[in-house]
């Protein structure tokens, strides 16, 4: 299963901000779209960053609550981890965890176009263990059957 599976959900939205933004707005992004992190975008189209809630603990600790002047720029962390659509559940799971990191931008060539998350993945995998044991126990019950008959 691949993160093509998860795009096109609401919460994989691609959810971005610029540069020079205020933290502020990407926070209030962030808080109305109840996710955790956005995209650094500059010009429409290149990716430059992504801002976690990660990022805004640290704005808030190095500039004792200041956000209002303060640009995602600053506080953004600009070594972004992708991934693309065909890339596995698993191998995302892997990046995430090498990286120590809770988000991957999904990008198609070069193009943003969603920011995924761990609990979207894990949520996937969940759902598809849950299948495969339903599967698994439908034929069970019918092989059972099958020696009463």
């Amino acid at each position: 299963m691949s993160v093509q599976s998860l795009l096109g959900k609401p919460d994989l939205a691609l959810l971005a901000c610029a540069p020079h933004d205020l933290l502020s707005d990407a926070c209030a992004l962030m808080v109305k779209n109840k996710v955790n992190a956005v995209a650094v975008i500059e010009d429409g189209l290149h990716l430059v960053g992504i801002l976690t809630d990660h990022d805004v603990m640290r704005a808030l600790d190095g500039r004792a609550g200041k956000l209002g002047v303060a640009p995602v720029f600053d506080w953004m962390t600009d070594k972004v981890i992708t991934c693309s659509p065909d890339t596995k559940l698993t191998q995302a799971i892997r990046l995430m965890g090498k990286h120590g990191i809770r988000h991957l931008v999904v990008v198609d060539g070069t193009t943003p176009i969603a920011v995924l998350g761990i609990r979207a993945v894990l949520s996937k995998i969940h759902e598809q263990d849950e299948m495969e044991i339903n599967v698994l126990r439908d034929m069970a019950v019918a092989h059972r059957s099958s020696l009463v008959s």
